[in-house]
């Protein structure tokens, strides 16, 4: 799919849902959560990156903050599974139709996760699921239109 399509699809999806967001168009590709908060002028714990997850043969969006990293052990204990890792990145352009670095905050199909510092955010900054692309999108309606299930799995990043 052209990233022109995925991105209008996304922007008619997200006014659909009455969210307060804003998707940003780059002339460069963002590398990092430090790249994009540097570029946007916010926090690091703004940025918000999404990682898509395995266990027990079931995928998982993971959203958490860039300040932060995630805690497999605490992921194990709260959904109750003796294994849980990342997908590989073709798994991951399968499943979302994006790269590793490009997944967006907004996966509907999946099981969304959030952790708990998240919350602290007004705004979370994304992907969108195309290069070149950011979607700004407010907290509280990136768990409402997600379905998310929030509880804390994550550790300070040293």
């Amino acid at each position: 799919m052209s990233e022109n399509i995925q991105l209008n699809r996304l922007d008619g999806f997200l006014k659909s849902k009455n969210a307060d967001y804003t998707i940003f168009r780059d002339d460069f590709s963002l590398e990092n959560a430090v790249d994009g908060a540097k570029h946007y002028g916010i926090s690091l714990h703004e940025t918000t990156p999404t990682f898509i997850l395995i266990a027990k043969d079931k995928y998982y969006a993971a959203i958490i903050s860039g300040n932060t990293r995630i805690s497999f052990k605490k992921l194990k204990q709260v959904l109750d599974v003796k294994d849980i890792s990342m997908a590989n990145p073709e798994t991951v352009l399968n499943l979302t139709g994006a790269k590793v670095g490009e997944v967006c905050l907004i996966n509907c199909e999946l099981t969304t996760l959030i952790d708990q510092c998240v919350l602290n955010n007004i705004n979370c900054y994304g992907g969108c699921g195309a290069p070149k692309s950011t979607l700004k999108i407010n907290t509280h309606d990136l768990v409402r239109i997600t379905n998310a299930q929030i509880f804390d799995f994550t550790d300070p990043r040293n």
